[in-house]
């Protein structure tokens, strides 16, 4: 994200990173008022209230320890995390903004075949990836799709950011012109988050079996290939967003499989996140339209055909009607001390007389 950043690279100057290289990442870039919340709900967990300054003399008098157990009990073993869009880093609103310039940098993304696993974590957090304006809509939208069956993403809602995030960057920088390669490590015995990781860097927290042992060779040579400025591998095709081609990294001995090719990266959960921008910007257009509408009211033309008039009338309007008749007849008798029609006709003339 960092590379993206107009904080970083500046509008009108040379891009300071040429190449990227991004392993199962979301970005996880939150607004500003999400992450002052968050700080404030955290310092008062340890008893720090007050203004910035108050917060931060008053967090000085704890050790790291302990605030790091007060972070993990509000944001769970993973907390704290992230990066907010404020300040010289990130001076942006949303992650859209990351999008705008048109000159590439070479890109290589990917994810693992499980990433962090599946089920439902009720977040929002794809749709931060996508610039959704209606999140309420939206995200009631999503429920009540999951609910019905018409969509079953088969991973948990931060695993599909990591996936969404990957095919939007890519297909950013193809759509610009640039070079961008897309790859899913689907070796299936150690296929979650971060697992491929081990191969890159060489260390192994478990015994590899036969075909292990051939990735742990292959699949760094992929990102050295890269970082030199070549393909990441001789029958690695760049990412086109029509095809969706990805590298499918695995390698199985008894199936004769190695790596290669494929099409249609994650079709379906791209697709249905595709139509939910489409469907969240039909939701903003018609919220503008309404908003713009010209107050519409009802008259009767003097000449015109007063039946059409009335049979145009919705029940509510006759029953307003009816209501403010009834309400206009009421106060007329009132005036005239009497509250019966009789009354009210034979009062008023008497007092006219």
């Amino acid at each position: 994200m960092i590379a993206f950043s107009p904080g970083i690279s500046k509008p009108g100057e040379e891009r300071p990173f040429k190449s990227v290289i991004s392993m199962s990442a979301n970005g996880f870039l939150l607004d500003a008022e999400e992450t002052v919340s968050t700080s404030h709900t955290f310092a008062k967990e340890l008893g720090c209230e007050g203004s910035a300054q108050e917060i931060m003399d008053c967090l000085r008098g704890f050790d790291t320890k302990s605030i790091i157990k007060a972070a993990s009990k509000l944001l769970g073993p993973r907390g704290p995390n992230g990066i907010t869009m404020a300040g010289e880093l990130f001076p942006i609103s949303n992650q859209e903004e990351l999008r705008e310039r048109k000159d590439p940098v070479r890109l290589m993304i990917g994810t693992t075949i499980y990433e962090l696993g599946g089920g439902h974590m009720n977040a929002d957090v794809v749709f931060r990836v996508l610039g959704i304006a209606n999140k309420e809509e939206c995200w009631e939208k999503y429920l009540e799709d999951l609910k019905s069956g018409q969509f079953d993403p088969q991973y948990d809602e931060p695993s599909q950011e990591i996936i969404v995030a990957s095919q939007v960057y890519a297909r950013y920088i193809a759509e610009i012109g640039g070079e961008s390669y897309i790859y899913k490590y689907e070796n299936t015995v150690h296929g979650f988050h971060t697992q491929d990781a081990h191969l890159v860097l060489g260390m192994h927290e478990w015994e590899k079996d036969e075909n292990e042992l051939w990735l742990s060779r292959a699949y760094p040579r992929y990102f050295a290939n890269f970082i030199n400025g070549k393909p990441p591998a001789s029958n690695w095709s760049r990412y086109n967003p029509q095809l969706m081609n990805y590298y499918s990294v695995n390698r199985s001995r008894s199936d004769n499989v190695f790596p290669h090719m494929e099409y249609g990266y994650y079709k379906e959960l791209i697709q249905y996140y595709e139509n939910l921008v489409e469907y969240d910007k039909n939701l903003s257009i018609a919220k503008k339209q309404t908003m713009d509408a010209p107050v519409q009211y009802k008259s009767l033309n003097a000449t015109g055909n007063v039946q059409d008039f009335l049979e145009s009338l919705s029940v509510v309007e006759i029953v307003v009607f009816f209501i403010i008749a009834v309400i206009i007849f009421y106060v007329v008798c009132c005036l005239c001390n009497c509250y019966t029609w009789f009354c009210c006709c034979c009062g008023c003339r008497k007092n006219q007389g």
